[in-house]
């Protein structure tokens, strides 16, 4: 067992050659015959439960086991909710045995869940208090309850919740934990009638959620027995259906895309060629509408979007393609023979009637006030890497900072420990050949740039500080690590200039996609005092986390707890 050294040719596949590789799903499994389930906004419940259920993701598919909140026999009803209003929200767990198989191989997962399935609920995009964040240890099992409080201080977003118990966060989202979080404020209120005039609620904001799955003949959601690096599905759910359809007003319509998937990354566009026009980001508006042709959204990541299909006729069919290889950009040898492509996700069919052409806002903060780069200077710069331990079948586990779980845990100094109330710089340097979403909790942050460096060189400065041992029995790959922490400062093996962020990036994030062989330089405000105009309002103490939102890395190890101090 050796450590990745960088992008290894190893693991690299060229595009052309990936692009051609598909895995058929069952044959029963029609195309865009199935009507789009729509969760639209209701109002916040008091009490929310967590149950085993069934559900059909096709009329050709029976019904299999899942899981589901708030009486949905899969997902969950979207919540809505206004900046402001607090709300304490009682969780129940009332889960039977777990629909999918577990590896009890990876660290924290117990025997038990098998039976008596830990949950916790993350609010993914709050800026909340430690003890409602949804920690990974901050678990409980069927016949217990856990109350979150979420005073929903932050601008309007789109949010999402969803599992996050250690281990096994991608079966309990599989199986169908995951759901709308809606937060409005005064210039996106409730129900519409706001001062950007655009849709809330039904009929024409509709959320989507993108989850790739594979089923079985009975119907049932394929998983592994064993922990795969990037598992990808073969079939595109939208809201819990198969390949489904929507029919659609000739009128403009707003979709809240959550990319929900465990690993796959989507490049969305629109077979019409017409453009997507994106609103909003991870933590609120724009400053400005941006028009786009394609879309890319990784794992975690959600779009705030308008469609206008009044130019478009009666009877027109648009499809929602996805352009991306996964796992993104270029795959992983190990998968060739796997899921690559996904080329189709739903379709938009045009209703009879007459076009009713709306105005799409060219300002969107109205009531607040415009994105500008932040301008505190940061206190501290971090540099965080993305590795992996591997073997000659793939990835054994990956890594921040070559450092597991645990030992963050035991050793404040393995662990990211920044002030509250102040601004740091976060240099994360991708080191793997997958891109990888990371997504930081309890914070909102900005894109500074992008930079390509040299990783051959900058892994030999890197290795340069190693062996060191590792200080935890939960490991994959041996009793050391090959560097040491904290990681070297990538500046002096940059290649080229620093990219400015794209303009559909240029606002509040909170999962960012991390290219392979690239440093991305994020501004991180750690409270609300730390600069002026920040989207939230709340400066909490205490421990979160950080990790990628690829659920199948984020569950072996490529997850840290970082601490918050006075």
């Amino acid at each position: 067992m050796i450590a990745s050294a960088g992008l290894g040719a190893a693991f690299l596949v060229p595009a052309m050659f990936k692009a051609k590789k598909t895995y058929a799903a069952l044959p029963q499994i029609s195309k865009f015959t199935e009507t789009l389930p729509i969760p639209f906004p209701s109002a916040a419940p008091s009490i929310l439960t967590i149950a085993s259920s069934s559900h059909s993701f096709h009329s050709n598919l029976e019904a299999g086991p899942t899981c589901g909140y708030g009486g949905a026999s899969y997902l969950g009803p979207t919540i809505e909710v206004t900046r402001g209003t607090p709300l304490r929200l009682t969780v129940e767990n009332k889960l039977g045995p777990h629909p999918l198989p577990l590896d009890t191989s990876l660290h924290g997962v117990l025997e038990s869940d098998r039976t008596s399935p830990r949950v916790a609920l993350h609010l993914h995009g709050s800026n909340t208090e430690p003890q409602s964040d949804g920690y990974p240890e901050d678990t409980f099992t069927p016949g217990q309850s856990y109350v979150y409080n979420f005073n929903n201080n932050q601008e309007a977003a789109t949010l999402w919740y969803h599992d996050h118990a250690l281990g096994i966060t991608g079966q309990n989202v599989m199986a169908g934990l995951a759901a709308f979080y809606l937060l409005r404020d005064i210039d996106d209120p409730a129900g519409g009638n706001g001062p950007l005039g655009i849709p809330a609620g039904a009929p024409y904001e509709i959320p989507l959620v993108l989850q790739d799955r594979t089923f079985n003949p009975d119907g049932s959601i394929y998983h592994p027995e064993h922990w795969e690096a990037e598992f990808l599905g073969n079939v595109a759910t939208v809201n819990g259906k198969a390949w489904p359809n929507l029919n659609v007003d000739r009128t403009v319509y707003r979709f809240r895309i959550i990319n929900g998937s465990s690993s796959r990354t989507y490049n969305l566009k629109l077979s019409s060629n017409q453009p997507i026009i994106q609103i909003g980001t991870d933590g609120g508006m724009l400053n400005a509408p941006v028009q786009l042709s394609k879309l890319l959204l990784s794992p975690g990541e959600r779009a705030d979007v308008l469609i206008d299909f009044s130019r478009n006729l009666p009877g027109d069919k648009i499809v929602l393609e996805n352009e991306a290889i996964a796992p993104y950009p270029e795959g992983r040898a190990n998968t060739v023979l796997g899921s690559v492509l996904l080329p189709e996700i739903m379709q938009f069919t045009m209703n009879a009637g007459a076009a009713a052409p709306k105005v799409i806002p060219q300002t969107l903060r109205v009531n607040k006030p415009l994105i500008t780069p932040i301008a505190t200077t940061p206190v501290r710069q971090r540099f965080l890497t993305l590795v992996e331990i591997s073997s000659p079948t793939g990835p054994l586990a990956v890594l921040l900072n070559y450092v597991y779980w645990d030992e963050a845990l035991n050793d404040p100094m393995l662990m990211e420990r920044p002030k509250v109330d102040t601004v740091e710089q976060w240099n994360i340097i991708n080191l793997q050949p997958v891109a990888h979403p990371m997504h930081l909790h309890l914070v909102l942050f900005q894109i500074l740039n992008r930079q390509k460096i040299d990783t051959s060189q900058y892994m030999k400065a890197y290795l340069a500080t190693g062996p060191r041992t590792v200080i935890t029995h939960h490991v994959r790959g041996g009793p050391t690590v090959p560097a040491g922490y904290p990681p070297p400062d990538p500046t002096p093996f940059a290649i080229g200039p620093a990219r400015q962020p794209a303009p559909n990036e240029a606002g509040w994030k909170d999962t960012v996609l991390v290219n392979p062989g690239e440093v991305i330089r994020l501004i991180v405000p750690f409270g609300a005092q730390a600069a002026e105009n920040l989207p939230f309002g709340n400066s909490f103490t205490g421990r979160y986390v950080w990790h990628c939102h690829m659920i199948d890395h984020e569950d072996n190890e490529m997850m840290l707890p970082f601490e918050v101090v006075p």
